[in-house]
């Protein structure tokens, strides 16, 4: 059986996370949405690496008097393209964030967000702009992954986990859409 490589976002939200947090729109200056009719009220510039060219762009709304952040871009390659999105909603609390892991332009991994927490990933893992993995949160922690291991558009790879750890995990080889009962496997 093949089986799903994992990606984490963790190496391409490196430079974000050193600004504030990671966060769709493919432009040399996103800020200059702002000044398009729709957009955001208001945006603010930030240079990571200090080469003079902004890499983060912070995008608000004025509510009440007050500027509340409503989208954050970051360039974390530096090429002057987008690679990272956050979406924020009312109060700005997160809702979305969109990644583009190989740096073509279009976003390979979109996590959703309740209250702030994350409660689902979808990862598209080759590339192909569908995605194939799907990681499930409860409270902030993987209890659950699901993945098309074989491109046909089916679930057919299960990983549960507690407390952070692989319970056990499962694939459909009968292509029933349900995990095979001797395909279960218990985590060691």
């Amino acid at each position: 059986m093949k089986h799903v490589r994992l990606l984490t976002p963790s190496l391409v939200c490196a430079a974000a996370i050193a600004s504030s947090a990671c966060g769709g729109n493919q432009t040399k200056d996103p800020a200059g949405d702002a000044a398009k009719g729709g957009g955001p009220a208001s945006a603010s510039k930030a240079d990571l690496n200090a080469d003079g060219v902004p890499d983060v762009w912070t995008f608000f709304h004025t509510v009440e008097g007050k500027d509340v952040v409503v989208r954050k871009e970051y360039d974390v390659n530096f090429d002057g393209k987008v690679d990272i999105w956050r979406h924020y909603g009312s109060g700005g609390v997160v809702e979305r964030d969109e990644m583009d892991m190989d740096f073509d332009g279009k976003v390979d991994v979109t996590g959703i967000y309740e209250a702030g927490k994350i409660v689902r990933k979808e990862v598209d893992l080759d590339f192909d702009q569908k995605p194939d993995l799907f990681k499930y949160y409860d409270d902030g922690a993987l209890i659950r992954i699901e993945g098309d291991s074989n491109n046909d558009g089916r679930i057919d790879y299960w990983e549960h986990y507690a407390d952070g750890k692989l319970t056990r995990r499962g694939s459909d080889e009968d292509g029933d859409g349900e995990p095979d009962p001797d395909k279960w496997q218990q985590a060691e």
